[in-house]
């Protein structure tokens, strides 16, 4: 699934800046009068601020696995806000897909440093994917910076720890290798999703709690997640996710909150994004009066809500939102959604050469300095990409 995953994202590259939808977002489907009551009656009880349900959850679980889009403003300023009052309940360890396994003597070096080294910062995101240059996820670490300054000496340190693996993109020259199994295992060099939950599990065994920022894939915990050709269920993906590798080890001391945002159609992972679980949060929100709130799955009526417009929905035959994680949070409409910060002159004549054999699309092997910054900068467009939807 990791060649699928960076073929959405090769794709969007290519098209970045591309028209999408209509020009008016469109409302979701309209929401039964009597399942509105009953959901909006549980959520006054039920809910909770993002920050408190996040931090709620490790009364009772080791590992809470926050699931993203990507690209997300508030969803990143959101595990920016959470670093303080997870440590403030012990939880003193931050997982994360933007950063490599590799790379970890840097971040630890950068999180105990006297100073805030921006350039380290930069480097270590750089590092981990060439396109990622955004404010706000390299502020995630300056965020368990500013902590580490603030504890008392002799205090335990706020860590984060990188998962990710390390591939080498230069060994792809044309699109015809990314369906060469020779070539991407040169590319992927021995990593896989079980080694970034070995990030995890070691820490988990060492005594201590975790919080797991990543895409909403690599997050999937008891959920397995479809292969689809053409709208049709092909099987269950083989390799397994991170999350996944976890559960198998933790069962429900590992649990999946997804972060509100589209999902793809039952066409497959290419079709057009809609509001996710059948639009039914988002019509309640729209009908109630939208606000920030987190809230189980489990055992309550959001749970039990039937999906069937999503490709999560092949290879289940009673697909309810409960079956796809255990929590959820909601922050604001989709359409008042914004991209995070692109940051100026990423890309740089200094990392030029970085860049272009760290892309995964060979077409980029000749590009500017202007051209990945503009595409860039495009990729952050959440109000151009998801802009059909309200």
């Amino acid at each position: 699934m990791r060649v699928v995953a960076c073929l959405v994202l090769i794709s969007f590259l290519v098209l970045a800046g591309c028209s999408v939808g209509e020009s008016q977002p469109q409302d979701p489907p309209s929401i039964e009068p009597a399942l509105e009551s009953e959901l909006a009656a549980w959520l006054d009880v039920e809910g909770e601020t993002p920050e408190d349900y996040v931090v709620g959850l490790f009364s009772d679980h080791d590992v809470v696995f926050l699931g993203e889009q990507h690209r997300v403003k508030h969803d990143v300023l959101l595990v920016q806000s959470l670093v303080k009052p997870l440590y403030e309940a012990d939880v003193r360890i931050l997982a994360t897909e933007f950063g490599r396994r590799e790379d970890q003597p840097l971040i630890d070096s950068l999180l105990l440093a006297p100073e805030w080294n921006e350039e380290l910062a930069r480097e270590i995101v750089f590092r981990q994917f060439v396109w990622w240059g955004y404010r706000e996820y390299v502020d995630v670490y300056r965020s368990a910076w500013m902590l580490n300054q603030g504890l008392p000496e002799g205090a335990p340190r706020f860590r984060i720890l990188g998962m990710n693996d390390s591939p080498d993109w230069s060994h792809i020259t044309s699109d015809a290798d990314r369906e060469d199994g020779r070539v991407m295992r040169r590319v992927w060099r021995g990593g896989g999703e079980e080694h970034w939950a070995a990030v995890i599990l070691d820490a988990v065994r060492s005594g201590e709690k975790v919080v797991v920022h990543c895409g909403i894939h690599h997050a999937f915990s008891e959920y397995r997640q479809p292969i689809v050709n053409q709208g049709e269920f092909s099987h269950f993906d083989h390799s397994l996710r991170c999350g996944n590798h976890v559960f198998a080890e933790l069962g429900k001391r590992a649990v999946t909150v997804f972060l509100h945002a589209p999902w793809n159609g039952p066409d497959g992972y290419s079709s057009r994004m809609r509001h996710p679980a059948d639009g039914v949060i988002d019509a309640l929100m729209l009908a109630e009066g939208p606000r920030s709130v987190g809230f189980d799955l489990d055992g309550g009526p959001f749970g039990e809500l039937r999906i069937e417009d999503a490709v999560y929905r092949h290879g289940y035959e009673d697909f309810r939102l409960a079956d796809f994680c255990d929590g959820w949070i909601y922050a604001k409409p989709i359409s008042e959604y914004a991209g995070v910060t692109p940051i100026p002159n990423w890309v740089n004549e200094s990392n030029l050469e970085r860049a272009r054999a760290g892309s995964p699309n060979a077409g980029f092997r000749q590009a500017s300095v202007d051209e990945f910054n503009q595409g860039i900068a495009q990729d952050a467009g959440i109000h151009r990409r998801w802009r059909h939807l309200r």
